[in-house]
């Protein structure tokens, strides 16, 4: 995390994204250091927005004021934390979650930052007690949530409401449609490929209501610079239709490569400057984009429109990656 957008959450109010600690968690009289840590990180990975969370150490609650955790003897990295939650029974998956130690008016601030998931509800799946649970033993099945700058209490658990929107999350249901044709694009396993009166296409097993349809278009390139690594360079043309239901979510060229023995989706066109002010032009995905999440799922779905390892690597050689984080 960079300084400006610490400080941003450091001049903002305790909400469902930060919460603000004075110090690690400590043995109290309790002996119940580890139940409240676990319950912090559950409540911020059971949240119901899409973004990732954080745990602010060194500024107290209230007034918001930087004291620092330099003197800290109780304080955690990214290996204990990490190393602790693998030990725990947790379902689905272990939270995802590191530690980084900013300098802020002359104090460390520790920040854990906890990784969004659509993977939730995060709960054990066995009970956990003894030390440091102290008096606060977290039950199977006990989810922890927050709303707005309020946690679970430690012996409570979501209410109906919370679950449901927790498992709406899981489900995609609370993203757009183009999100949720997203989230299924990466569910490779679960599509088929098939042929029909309305074209070729593939189709999503667990939702049918989501299909890929691949409609011929003209076009006047017959070769283009990825397709030089094939042993045919000829291309031909067509438009992938992501439909769901019979609407048109979005339409992505996509070009038959190898004498049509595989498809795959058109890439960007970028370019840079050389040394002479001459613009060079190169192919580009975006790994985080709808055309690139298709083109994953062409290469890994095993099927007829898929290609093999020799021609992928072929394709791909010529493709630089962007990755936006």
């Amino acid at each position: 995390m960079n300084e400006e957008d610490l400080f941003k959450l450091i001049e903002t109010r305790e909400d469902e994204r930060h919460d603000f600690k004075e110090k690690w968690y400590s043995l109290n009289e309790n002996n119940s250091k580890k139940a409240e840590m676990l319950k912090d990180i559950f409540s911020f990975v059971n949240t119901t927005h899409d973004e990732d969370c954080y745990l602010i150490f060194g500024i107290t609650d209230n007034t918001r004021e930087i004291v620092g955790i330099e003197n800290d003897e109780n304080r955690y990295n990214t290996q204990q934390i990490t190393d602790w939650l693998n030990s725990l029974p947790i379902e689905p998956e272990v939270p995802r979650v590191r530690v980084e130690t900013s300098s802020v008016k002359g104090h460390e601030v520790d920040v854990m930052i906890i990784k969004n998931t659509d993977r939730v509800p995060v709960f054990l799946r066995s009970g956990k007690k003894g030390k440091g649970f102290g008096n606060h033993p977290i039950g199977p099945g006990q989810v922890f949530t927050r709303k707005e700058d309020t946690n679970t209490p430690i012996s409570g658990t979501a209410d109906y409401n919370q679950l449901t929107e927790l498992f709406r999350k899981h489900l995609g249901l609370n993203l757009s449609i183009e999100k949720r044709f997203e989230k299924v694009l990466q569910d490779w396993k679960n599509w088929n490929y098939y042929e029909h009166s309305d074209g070729v296409g593939i189709q999503y097993s667990l939702d049918p209501d989501f299909r890929v349809v691949f409609v011929d278009r003209d076009a006047d390139a017959k070769a283009e610079s990825f397709s030089l690594s094939q042993m045919r360079v000829d291309v031909s043309w067509e438009v992938a239709q992501l439909k769901y239901r019979t609407d048109i979510i979005k339409q992505i060229n996509v070009v038959n490569l190898d004498g049509a023995r595989f498809k795959a989706v058109v890439p960007d066109i970028s370019s840079i400057s050389n040394s002479y002010g001459k613009n060079l032009f190169y192919d580009c995905y975006k790994v985080d984009s709808l055309k690139f999440k298709l083109e994953e799922l062409i290469n890994h779905m095993g099927s007829a429109i898929s290609p093999d390892y020799g021609s992928l690597n072929e394709f791909m050689e010529s493709i630089v990656l962007y990755n936006d984080n």
